[in-house]
């Protein structure tokens, strides 16, 4: 194992070739690892994980044909003595490293527990294809003081499931026909996940220990109704943009609530009565103000897809959320990101400047596809995006702030709030 380090500690290197210094290819680890040459044996033990999934899962690794990084894990492909193919995620990152530097231990753990509970929830619910998982265990933080590069792999997260058929990110594989093909099935699972009843159990555990930072302490009990969805802005406005002097965003970044942040504040908790939407009667408000359970990375890279273009499996729900149905995010993600605008309109962003004017239309097209499948099958989904579409600007712009400049990001916020409570004021 290597030696500690002085320096901050956030995740293990990629590994790369000793010939040509290129990046490991992520092929030929069983064979590697039978030579003694796991390009990983300097960060950690590949024999721990053999053991570990063998003993839980009762059974024996006979090769593991890949392993891929993602951003916080690594992702394996193992195949098993009686020719199971189990997909394995290990985190890139253990907490029981010196100046460990990652995601808060809490954090990781509650990423985990999340993710069980929502697989589980899924695996009565085949119209969502969650994928099915095996085993897990939580990371367990060893200690204090931690001054020596942990023997174990116990600082480090691990989940394993099934393999589903397919892979991931083959749009560029998939002709027209099987593309059109992939976004019918995959609206039609987003449909499937925005009309599913979460049980109350569910959403009173998750609900508030899920919302983006910064969160409240507190909130009421869930609810269907105007009064409650209220509450929840009102209170992540409040969460966000404290009072003057006090810390705003993460503690790294050193920045406190100046007068044009506070003021934006004001402007916001004035306008919010006016932009959360009354209905008419009790069904109209339960639709649009119902608890919704929202994958928060919806995307090819995170399905199985054959090389037809059928959907197996959607997988890595640790970044899910539960939101009322008027603030559910419907974005796909493909090569570019489909999202609707303002008004509930089928758009696209995250373009890239490769991506010629014909690309650019075809997307167009991928989008309108998409969503027309989608709310076709969820029409109140429609129904809440252009009802919320003031709620949902100030919404996304509180989940999108990064933690920079925020007299700047908020009194632009703050501007837009003041111009809005005119035109609702007369």
């Amino acid at each position: 194992m290597s030696s500690p380090s002085t320096s901050r500690y956030y995740k293990d290197n990629w590994p790369r070739n000793a010939d040509n210094n290129l990046e490991w290819d992520g092929k030929d680890l069983w064979i590697l690892h039978a030579k003694g040459l796991s390009p990983f044996r300097n960060d950690w033990d590949l024999s721990l994980l053999i053991c570990e999934v063998e003993e839980n899962l009762k059974t024996s690794i006979v090769d593991i044909p890949y392993i891929g990084k993602g951003s916080n894990s690594y992702g394996f492909h193992l195949k098993t003595a009686e020719g199971r193919d189990l997909i394995g995620r290990l985190s890139c990152g253990d907490v029981n490293v010196p100046n460990f530097d990652g995601f808060p231990f809490d954090m990781q753990c509650q990423d985990v527990q999340f993710e069980v509970d929502a697989y589980s929830l899924l695996q009565s619910k085949p119209a969502v294809l969650a994928s099915h998982l095996l085993y897990h265990r939580l990371p367990v933080l060893h200690p204090e003081p931690r001054t020596k590069h942990p023997a174990d792999i116990q600082g480090r997260r691990l989940l394993l499931f099934e393999k589903s058929p397919g892979k991931t990110n083959v749009w560029d594989e998939l002709n027209d026909v099987q593309q059109h093909h992939l976004l019918t099935q995959a609206a039609s699972m987003r449909a499937a996940l925005f009309n599913l009843q979460l049980p109350d159990n569910f959403t009173a555990k998750w609900l508030l220990s899920r919302l983006f930072e910064q969160k409240p302490k507190k909130l009421p009990n869930p609810a269907f109704t105007r009064d409650f969805t209220l509450e929840l802005v009102r209170s992540k406005i409040e969460a966000t943009i404290k009072n003057i002097g006090d810390m705003i965003g993460w503690e790294d970044d050193h920045e406190v609530v100046g007068p044009v942040a506070y003021a934006a504040k004001q402007s916001l908790l004035r306008l919010l009565p006016y932009i959360v939407p009354r209905l008419k009667n009790l069904e109209e408000e339960e639709a649009i103000y119902r608890l919704v359970l929202d994958h928060g990375d919806w995307g090819i890279h995170n399905m199985t897809i054959t090389p037809a273009g059928d959907i197996t499996s959607v997988f890595d729900w640790d970044v899910g959320s539960i939101t009322p149905a008027l603030l559910s995010d419907p974005l796909m993600a493909i090569l570019v990101d489909l999202v609707t605008d303002g008004n509930g309109a089928p758009t696209i962003i995250r373009t890239h400047p490769t991506h010629t004017e014909a690309e650019q239309k075809y997307f167009q097209k991928c989008s309108e596809h998409y969503f027309k499948v989608l709310f076709a099958k969820a029409p109140s989904y429609h129904h809440a995006i252009i009802l919320g579409k003031d709620l949902r600007h100030l919404w996304f712009a509180l989940r999108d702030w990064r933690g920079e400049n925020p007299e700047g990001y908020f009194g632009e916020l703050g501007i837009w709030a003041e111009e809005k409570y005119r035109m609702f004021s007369v």
